[in-house]
Parts: structure tokens; C-alpha cells; sequence
């Protein structure tokens, strides 16, 4: 499974996800951005508004892949907005969220690798009023500390059929930087104590960090 980011400009975001479900990337999570480009830049760079649309999309490695190589060579001047989509790879994820997005059991397996990162971006998408009680779960399985963005959901029809279950749009994404050492443990304490099942639906994945700086 990957990971897709894009920042597109404000009110293009639908149509971007519209796009990304013709290659078998059905899951989107919306939240809104706002630029730091200086304001006298935005006409040379092609930009009306500082406001931006931001969408997180998960799919499968070889959906993921032809999609960025339309962007790069095809489509880019088709879709009617400026802006950036970059992929990463994710090397942990819940897995009956793996499983509900796969459209093969192979691609499940995938997630099961070797993880060789001393650090990872945990992100966790949950109902907005269950923040609070999935940090001190993660702080207890020991996190020490996480930001909070909010965002929807959109197209989580895949995951809901096959978990008969109907998952509430309006998100807090949670998202914690741990130690490899640490990880498996906060993922699977969140994933145990307020899984997509729970009244919390947490969506559990983590993403592998390169490098990690403290800004003191």
C-alpha cells in the first residue's frame, strides 16, 4: 500500500479525487491548507487564492505507480489546477483497513515487511470527540506526544462493505512520530482498544521516516 499527498488549490480538490478513482484509489481524506508563499508571488506562480485543498489517498503500489506517471507525462495539464502529488510508501497499517482497500490478498501481504527505519509517522484517522482517549492510549503504549488535523473522509465505500459498517465522514487525523522500537506497540494498542469496528473507527498506518530533527 502507498500513500498519495496532494495540495492542490482551493474548491479542486473533489475533482482531483474524482481522477484518482479511476486508478483504483477509491479512499480520500480531505482537509483544508492554506500556503506560505508570499502573497506578490502567487500570480507568477499561477495561484489565485493562498487557500489550498488537501488530499491524503490510499491505494495499492502498481495503481499508485501508473497514477504518478500520468500526473508526470500525461494529464497534469488536463486537470485544471496547479499545485503537487507526491507517493509514499506505508510500512504499517491496521489490517482490516489493508485488507478492505486491497483487490488482492497478495497486496495485504505486502505490509508485512521487514521495517528498517529508526522512526515513523504514525497517522490515525478517528471520529472527531475520541482524540483525547486514543492519545492516552497511545501514550500509554509509549507515544509522547501528537498533533491533531481535521479532515473527512470521502469514497470509504471499499472499507465499509467489507466490514459492514458505516464509517462517519468528519475526521481528526492524529499523527505521532515514534521510535521503531515503540511503534508496533502504539499501532497496535490504538488498533485493539478503538479499531474501525469501535465507536471510535480509529484507521491506523504508519509512514517511514528518514530523518528526524528537534526543534528546540
Amino acid at each position: 500500500m502507498q500513500m498519495v499527498i496532494s495540495i492542490v488549490e482551493r474548491g479542486k480538490g473533489s475533482a482531483f479525487a474524482a481522477y484518482f478513482r479511476t486508478f483504483q484509489l477509491p479512499l480520500h481524506i480531505y482537509a483544508a491548507g492554506r500556503g506560505t508563499v508570499a502573497s506578490h508571488l502567487l500570480d507568477t506562480l499561477g495561484f489565485a487564492t493562498e487557500e489550498r485543498d488537501v488530499i491524503i489517498s490510499l491505494g495499492g503500489r502498481q495503481p499508485v505507480r501508473k497514477l504518478m506517471r500520468h500526473l508526470h507525462d500525461e494529464d497534469r495539464s488536463k486537470l485544471g489546477t496547479r499545485g503537487i502529488a507526491c507517493s509514499v510508501p506505508i510500512d504499517g497499517m491496521s489490517a482490516a483497513l489493508a485488507a478492505g482497500l486491497s483487490t488482492k490478498q497478495e497486496e495485504a501481504a505486502e505490509m508485512q515487511q521487514k521495517q528498517t527505519n529508526r522512526h515513523s509517522l504514525i497517522l490515525v484517522a478517528v471520529n472527531q470527540g475520541y482524540t483525547d482517549v486514543v492519545m492516552d492510549t497511545a501514550r500509554a503504549a509509549g507515544a509522547k506526544g501528537g498533533t491533531v488535523i481535521r479532515a473527512r473522509w470521502t469514497g470509504a465505500e471499499p472499507v465499509e462493505h467489507f466490514l459492514h459498517i458505516t464509517l462517519q465522514s468528519e475526521k481528526e487525523i492524529l499523527a505521532i512520530v515514534a521510535s521503531h522500537r515503540d511503534r508496533n506497540a502504539i499501532m497496535e494498542s490504538i488498533n485493539r482498544e478503538h479499531g474501525l469496528t469501535s465507536d471510535a473507527q480509529a484507521a491506523v498506518l504508519s509512514l517511514p521516516v528518514e530523518a528526524v530533527a528537534r526543534l528546540d
